[in-house]
């Protein structure tokens, strides 16, 4: 598992800026308000990143259990395994098919004692982060999954959501509304009905698709409750009022927690134990990512994403974006309205180039499609090795798909100089049809640093290439005659491309509450949301 973003290095430049500019200069919040603003930034918080939505063969999904937990502690920083417990109105469907969701939430009743052995089994502070779950349905409400963050968790089968949410706040568990972008009345979000005390976050994506708007890309497609209704978007919540922040999970039907393009949850905590982590949800000091591990940092006035400021005219904002491949653009919405973009995408590093790390991306799978018949799952084992650089550090991008218990996506014995990569792709049940798995190199070295790749599955082959090359083109490498799977090494992506840090004003009359969120799309499609940021309108 990777180690969290240190964030000295972005607060020190923004104190610079900050020094410089004096940019706390022109805020209307009181000295008491200042002091507690500057002491939130000065934190020291890590980025770290999991999944609060998943699912197994506990409930109506697939997938044993017990790898739902060994393969969450393989590459996230905490895990709530949420089954399926609850749907009190659940409609009479063709084929008696409500049954198929009536029998898995007795599934969930009679594990339930072992999901909580787990949970315990595998929290380890400090390493990986458990905590209990499990998800209820409603037709005229919405999906919620509830979050406690203490074992004390009992299983509970409340028909009505008043009872819910004030079980929740009892308990100081916290409700997080799910693909909430679907028709109210078959299952999206009822808003109004939300609870403030408890619902303090909502899911902006997951497998279903993307809330952010009914406009922007990802739709809802995979699912029977039809595309995304407009009235129950992220941005008509926010319009209508709502304080919520943003996060994204799975919502993996494969056991398969943190899987590639379903979504990631990242949380902005001191450290990594339930306390921390939990009192950050509560605090909306989180946000959403579809895949790539993008790092994101977002403050106003000093004040960072999920907070509420008092009016001041003057909005100091400061973005700092970290990325996985080439940045497109980065946006700042002001109610709902971009009214800043940055793009990466056409900075040119020079002579710099070297100076500062480069990313590679390692991409395999592909192989024969539906149409030919030959439905296969293809084993890879790797051995990578930098000569003449350094690997300071590695994202995985493993896939959901197919459904394996003995099979596992590995990255081991990793150092600078290299490490193994042991995986599987196919086109059963691969998302989107996308059949590949990848991970992202972050390599310090020169143009003469060879990556070598000795492959033992699916045949034996080395392949090697200086990074030069790879500035210059990808390598596409086929591993037996047509249609054999093959491997892409892309692009050498710089530093300057994937990354950005930026600071503006923006004035306000403060008619009206504001609200601001920061929106990263990158070149391959991944995103990134952060977490709105209010200003209350001016006092009369």
């Amino acid at each position: 598992m990777d180690n969290p973003i240190d964030r000295r290095s972005w607060l020190a430049r923004l104190g610079g800026i900050l020094a410089a500019g004096s940019l706390l200069g022109n805020t209307s919040c009181s000295p008491g308000r200042k002091k507690e603003t500057r002491a939130e930034m000065e934190k020291d918080y890590n980025h770290y990143f999991g999944d609060l939505h998943n699912h197994c063969n506990i409930g109506y999904a697939q997938g044993t259990v017990e790898r739902v937990y060994e393969i969450a502690a393989s590459h996230l920083d905490f895990l709530a395994f949420t089954p399926h417990s609850h749907w009190h109105d659940v409609p009479i469907m063709e084929q008696d098919k409500q049954n198929k969701w009536l029998e898995g939430f007795e599934k969930t009743r009679k594990r339930w004692p072992d999901i909580q052995a787990l949970n315990e089994r595998y929290h380890e502070p400090g390493k990986f982060v458990t905590f209990p779950g499990y998800e209820w349905h409603s037709s005229e409400f919405g999906d919620f999954c509830i979050i406690f963050p203490t074992d004390d968790s009992p299983l509970t089968h409340y028909d009505s959501l008043t009872r819910l949410q004030d079980f929740a706040f009892e308990k100081g568990a916290l409700l997080i509304p799910h693909h909430p972008a679907y028709l109210q009345g078959r299952r999206g979000a009822n808003p109004k009905h939300w609870d403030k005390r408890v619902t303090r976050l909502l899911e902006i994506y997951s497998e279903h698709g993307n809330a952010e708007s009914d406009e922007g890309p990802l739709d809802y497609i995979r699912h029977s409750m039809s595309g995304r209704s407009t009235p129950n978007t992220l941005q008509a919540v926010l319009k209508a009022g709502h304080r919520v922040g943003v996060l994204a999970s799975s919502d993996d039907h494969l056991g398969y927690p943190g899987a590639y393009g379903e979504g990631l949850a990242v949380i902005l905590a001191e450290e990594l134990t339930r306390e921390s982590l939990f009192q950050a949800l509560k605090n909306r000091r989180t946000y959403g990512v579809t895949g790539d591990r993008i790092r994101l940092d977002f403050s106003l006035n000093r004040q960072i994403m999920g907070q509420e400021l008092p009016f001041s005219a003057g909005r100091d904002i400061a973005v700092s974006v970290e990325g996985w491949d080439t940045v497109d653009k980065v946006e700042v919405v002001k109610n709902n309205r971009v009214i800043h973009r940055d793009f990466p995408v056409d900075n040119q590093p020079g002579s710099s180039l070297w100076s500062a790390p480069v990313l590679v991306r390692l991409e395999i799978g592909w192989g024969p499609w539906a149409a030919l018949g030959m439905p296969r799952i293809c084993d890879w084992e790797i051995n990578v090795r930098i000569n003449g650089g350094n690997l300071l550090e590695l994202q995985p991008c493993f896939q959901s798909g197919p459904l394996d218990e003995k099979r596992r996506n590995l990255v081991t014995g990793k150092s600078s100089g290299g490490f193994k990569l042991r995986s599987y792709t196919s086109r059963l049940q691969a998302l989107a049809e996308r059949a590949t798995n990848a991970v992202v190199l972050k390599i310090q070295g020169g143009p003469d640093t060879e990556l070598v790749l000795d492959i033992t599955q699916p045949s034996t082959q080395k392949v090697s290439r200086k990074l030069s090359e790879l500035l210059k083109s990808n390598e596409v490498v086929f591993t037996g005659p047509f249609p054999d799977e093959s491997l892409i090494i892309h692009r050498v992506v710089p530093l300057a491309t994937a990354s950005t840090s930026f600071t503006f004003r923006d004035q306000d009359r403060g008619e009206q509450d504001n609200w601001y969120y920061v929106r990263v799309t990158q070149t391959n499609g991944q995103l990134a949301w952060s977490s709105p940021i209010w200003v209350d309108k001016r006092a009369v």
